[in-house]
């Protein structure tokens, strides 16, 4: 499956430069991958970070690894991934009452910081065995749908979302929460979370059927759990 991915990424990569120049999308993000802006989050200091981060303990654990269901873990999570969404709640261009109101304080320098605090954790359920994907969960994220204009999920986020250092600021998928992944997909998919630039997620977001996001979530976080009624 993995050789499927780069003719995949060049379709992708098609898709959103036609939605960037159609005029479907604009910036949703304040944040510009600049040479000073990447020297700032890979220059974080993840000591006082972790100082920063017992703010946030009470609900993203000690490590940033937390129980609760739709709660994101942040221990092993991409650092550019992780300052982007701390900016974007402070700029109020990814809306959640708790997050917005959390970060408000926090400079650019103490997102750096929080963020390779967190990328120097271990992932939570790094350890958990593998279930066996299903077949749609398969397709929809190796080769994606032409039919739909749905590319590769893999073809940005990398095997089985493991990472993509080719892309900035796009987030580790793998082993990340089954509830979190279908709530932010059926976020994206309503609008609701709308922080990605040129509309890329919601756009890709809005052809996929309840099963499928439910598929996908399965596929990324290794289990074979179901939404939560």
């Amino acid at each position: 499956m993995r050789s499927a991915v780069p003719a995949i990424a060049l379709a992708a990569a098609a898709a959103f430069a036609f939605l960037a120049s159609s005029g479907l999308g604009g910036p949703s993000s304040q944040v510009a991958w600049t040479v000073e802006t990447l020297k700032l989050v890979h220059g974080g200091d993840p000591v006082k970070g972790k100082k920063l981060h017992e703010d946030c303990a009470q609900c993203h654990g000690d490590a940033g690894n937390t129980d609760i269901p739709d709660v994101p873990d942040l221990g092993g999570q991409d650092r550019l991934y992780t300052y982007k969404q701390i900016l974007d709640y402070k700029g109020g261009s990814r809306a959640n009452s708790i997050m917005n109101e959390s970060v408000k304080s926090l400079s650019e320098k103490d997102a750096a910081d929080l963020a390779a605090f967190y990328a120097a954790q271990k992932p939570f359920r790094a350890a958990a065995p593998q279930k066996a994907s299903s077949a749609a969960a398969i397709r929809m994220a190796t080769i994606g749908d032409g039919a739909r204009l749905i590319p590769a999920c893999d073809s940005c986020h990398f095997d089985r979302g493991s990472r993509n250092p080719g892309y900035y600021g796009l987030p580790v998928l793998q082993d990340q929460k089954f509830q979190d992944i279908v709530v932010q997909l059926t976020g994206y998919r309503s609008g609701e979370r709308g922080n990605d630039v040129y509309r890329v997620m919601r756009e890709i977001a809005k052809g996929l059927t309840d099963d499928e996001i439910a598929a996908l979530a399965a596929y990324y976080s290794g289990t074979l759990a179901k939404p939560a009624k």
